[in-house]
């Protein structure tokens, strides 16, 4: 048998930072060494050095608009897969090329339902594709891959006849394990990271943070890490109109090293997103022994386990109650910390690339 001809859309690789664009990497590039003829498809240019090897052939268009790309990536793939006689297709970004042959077997990877179930959290341009695209990607796709658990039983809740197609690949951190706190910052904050945009519900924690701040003797500082999204989020204007700047700091973009030991240096993640599809902040507190504060009935209540205090994302008075119980009540901190070591080894990069290497291959026309 010969080895397969995989191509994949590798446009999550130009949005570095993006827990796509990690979940892509982190997958591929493990999979690129297990052998096969690997051809990676981008509208737009992307760090090419990070594949490295004699097996991964580049194609890149060069559009540069992002909103062209997407549309121009439906004409191009198709061809390009042609051309090189590609086995199999990959999107890792839930849309594959419609116009793919029905010759090329293809795989999708669905990383939430967001466009319908909070559509009002994304900008306007890519609800509309994503609504077009993403069931029409899953009904070609031969196999469909979500990334948690949560994300598999929201597919098949709202689209019943896709349940035998249906995978798990789930995420997992790239973060050492445990690296060492430093003396001055031990677990002296909480910690937020995530893009800031209205999905991350960043308002409603920030007003929940004021009120613990006036009731608890000793706050614990709140960092807030992550770039700048979309829509009107305004955190550093609400923690100045809410007095607290000698509290809340808003940090912005850090690189790798310098996020390891934030969240090694935290008393606890907070996270209460109304909607994600896996929460990769959450594993990677994880894997730092880090508690967690997180919403309930979600994907991130899943990949945190026994190790999270869990709120209503829509109350503040829940996420406020959340704050005070992981700070005032040492014991229960102590215990989920521990978990926190436990729950983190049911999430392995190199057991997801394996398992998604396995599921291409079948799904290959050289099978």
């Amino acid at each position: 048998m010969s080895e397969p001809r995989i191509a994949v859309d590798v446009r999550p690789l130009c949005h570095p930072g993006t827990g796509i664009y990690r979940n892509t990497y982190e997958i591929l590039r493990r999979m690129c060494e297990m052998g096969g003829q690997w051809f990676l498809y981008s509208p737009q240019p992307y760090d090419k050095t990070l594949f490295c090897r004699g097996n991964v052939h580049h194609r890149v268009a060069g559009v540069p608009s992002r909103l062209r790309a997407a549309q121009l990536g439906q004409l191009f793939f198709p061809v390009w897969a042609k051309c090189d006689a590609v086995d199999v297709f990959w999107s890792p970004r839930h849309q594959l090329p419609l116009l793919l042959s029905a010759r090329i077997p293809s795989v999708v990877t669905i990383n939430d339902l967001v466009w319908l179930r909070y559509g009002e959290t994304m900008r306007f341009p890519g609800r509309q594709i994503e609504t077009f695209l993403m069931p029409r990607s899953m009904k070609q796709a031969q196999a469909v891959i979500a990334i948690s658990e949560f994300t598999r039983e929201e597919i098949e809740r709202q689209y019943p006849h896709l349940s035998e197609k249906l995978r798990v690949v789930t995420c997992a951190s790239h973060l050492p394990a445990e690296i060492e706190t430093s003396a001055e910052g031990a677990r002296a904050y909480f910690l937020f990271v995530g893009t800031m945009e209205p999905r991350k519900n960043l308002p409603r924690l920030i007003r929940a943070y004021k009120r613990y701040v006036e009731n608890c003797p000793a706050p614990k500082e709140l960092k807030i890490v992550g770039g700048q999204g979309w829509g009107e989020v305004g955190v550093a204007q609400l923690i100045q109109s809410l007095s607290l700047g000698r509290y809340a700091r808003v940090i912005g973009k850090v690189g790798e090293r310098a996020l390891g030991q934030l969240y090694a240096d935290a008393h606890a993640l907070v996270m209460p997103s109304l909607y994600e599809g896996f929460g990769l902040p959450v594993a990677e507190s994880l894997s730092q022994g880090v508690p967690v504060i997180t919403s309930r009935d979600s994907a991130m209540e899943e990949v945190a386990g026994e190790a999270a205090i869990l709120v209503d994302p829509f109350s503040e008075q829940s996420i406020y109650e959340g704050l005070m119980e992981m700070t005032v009540n040492t014991e229960l901190h102590s215990a989920l910390s521990k978990r926190a070591s436990e729950e983190i080894q049911r999430y392995d990069w190199d057991v997801s690339a394996r398992k998604m290497f396995k599921i291409l291959n079948e799904c290959s026309r050289t099978e």
